[in-house]
């Protein structure tokens, strides 16, 4: 836990609850034992915090576009820095525990550290090319989607 909260950015913008990663580093080592028999105790509880759900939404501008034009924002969720804080922590635990490349396909890269979309490309290239050497007959479908989570259940939310 306090090496959790020391890897913390103290420059990371606080959610809702105005929890600084500065304010976190410079707690006690009582309030650290505190939080840890907190967090184990959501563990065994099966137990997450309502409050830590929510995020505080803002809009970002994106560089070089149209201040007036509403596409020319992204949000940004900013979430509380303890509930950021307990799910690195479960992420570690789970890395520990379970050996999840076996649980994730090999052509799974999204959200996957040390899988990028130029490794992707090359994947496909290499499939597309290995097929055509073959003379295997190769199907290949792209999907893109604008926009993916802009809904109006999210614009309600801002």
């Amino acid at each position: 836990m306090a090496k959790a909260i020391a890897h913390t950015n103290v420059r990371k913008v606080p959610g809702y609850d105005l929890i600084t990663g500065k304010a976190l580093k410079e707690l006690p080592k009582k309030a650290i034992t505190f939080l840890t028999v907190l967090f184990n105790s959501m563990l065994r509880l099966s137990y997450y915090p309502l409050l830590w759900k929510f995020a505080q939404i803002i809009m970002f501008p994106k560089p070089g576009k149209p201040v007036n034009d509403i596409s020319s924002y992204r949000p940004i969720s900013l979430l509380p820095l303890p509930s950021k804080i307990f799910e690195k922590l479960q992420l570690q635990r789970l890395r520990h525990d379970v050996d999840l490349s076996t649980l994730l396909p090999n052509y799974q890269f999204g959200f996957r550290a040390g899988h990028s979309p130029i490794h992707q490309t090359h994947r496909i290239v290499h499939e597309i090319a290995k097929s055509l050497e073959e003379k295997h007959l190769c199907t290949v479908v792209f999907l893109y989607v604008a926009q993916a989570f802009d809904s109006l259940a999210y614009r309600l939310v801002v």
